[in-house]
């Protein structure tokens, strides 16, 4: 396979020219902090990583997973028995084994692509039932098809959204703001939420509904198809980022900050928007309402002029 650019986190020189030879070319210059948007990096999970965020792979894995349209592979030794299933907690996109005494680099996770056997054999069975369900009208209660008509009908979905954005409505984000948050607090996983307040000029109760769906559409822009996006209040957006800490939180807010600080809305509005920042899990923060009054508490800092870049993450 040929990736477009890649860089070796480690400093293992035979692994690099077996690298070189399965992703098609040699690598870039630069460590961690050469890794740019559209890259794939491959960390040794073995080496020594005093340069690495956390000073360890998985760490370093995760911070570039937070930023847009980067891949990483893992590479871990042949015959650790518990690196393969580290290395995916931490999202690598693939794990790669090693063994230095043969110079033997298994890479099989890379073949699995979208045109491969497997997709043929997805694709052949969902020709096989629609075939099937056209001859026999039982089929037609079956759960895909069940599934079909819900996307058809597009009903419940439409409950959920808020009319003039398009985004989730707040009592939907109030369901999964309960759920992602027992999720972080079973696994020890990261969750950042956002709170961010657009700034509008006048009173909420007369904000143009164009200038609600264009700063919607800045956030779908720049957020996940995994995070959770809603509006909460009449100008205040929350967020919730699964897997994401503060750092990578603190980065998309000022994004989307800076964003809608750039553009001139329709009917020439300007917005002077600010963000309130918590993430878990944390001390003290032991339940939604915690998490969310922590958030609400850093949103009422960053309009008071606290914090860097109109974002405030600190109750301090």
């Amino acid at each position: 396979m040929t990736v477009r650019r890649w860089l070796h986190l480690g400093a293992d020189q035979r692994l690099t020219e077996r690298l070189a030879e399965v992703l098609g070319g040699p690598p870039a210059a630069g460590g961690f902090a050469a890794v740019r948007s559209g890259d794939t990096a491959v960390i040794e999970v073995f080496a020594a990583a005093s340069d690495l965020p956390g000073g360890n792979a998985l760490s370093a894995c995760r911070a570039i997973k937070e930023r847009r349209q980067t891949t990483v592979y893992l590479v871990v030794l042949a015959d650790d028995r518990y690196g393969a299933q580290l290395a995916r907690f931490a999202l690598a996109d693939a794990v790669l084994l090693w063994n230095p005494e043969t110079a033997q680099l298994v890479a099989d996770e890379l073949n699995r692509s979208p045109g491969n056997r497997q997709r043929q054999t997805i694709d052949t069975l969902l020709q096989r039932y629609e075939t099937a369900r056209a001859a026999d009208p039982a089929k037609a209660q079956g759960a895909l098809h069940k599934l079909l008509q819900f996307e058809r009908e597009d009903s419940v979905l439409q409950r959920l959204q808020d009319p003039e954005t398009g985004l989730f409505d707040g009592p939907y984000a109030s369901i999964k703001l309960e759920e992602e948050f027992k999720r972080a607090q079973r696994f020890h996983q990261p969750l950042a939420l956002l709170l961010l307040d657009i700034g509008a000029p006048g009173s909420a109760s007369r904000i143009d509904r164009a200038v609600l769906a264009e700063a919607a559409g800045v956030f779908l822009n720049e957020c996940r198809d995994i995070d959770v996006l809603a509006r909460f209040t009449a100008t205040t957006f929350l967020f919730l980022l699964p897997g994401t800490g503060p750092d990578g939180a603190l980065v998309l807010a000022r994004r989307m900050l800076q964003s809608l600080r750039e553009r001139t809305f329709a009917g020439g509005v300007r917005l002077q928007p600010h963000a309130g920042m918590a993430w878990a899990p944390q001390s003290g923060i032991t339940d939604r309402k915690a998490f969310l009054l922590c958030a609400e508490a850093c949103l009422e800092r960053a309009r008071s002029g606290v914090g860097d870049g109109g974002v405030c993450g600190s109750l301090e």
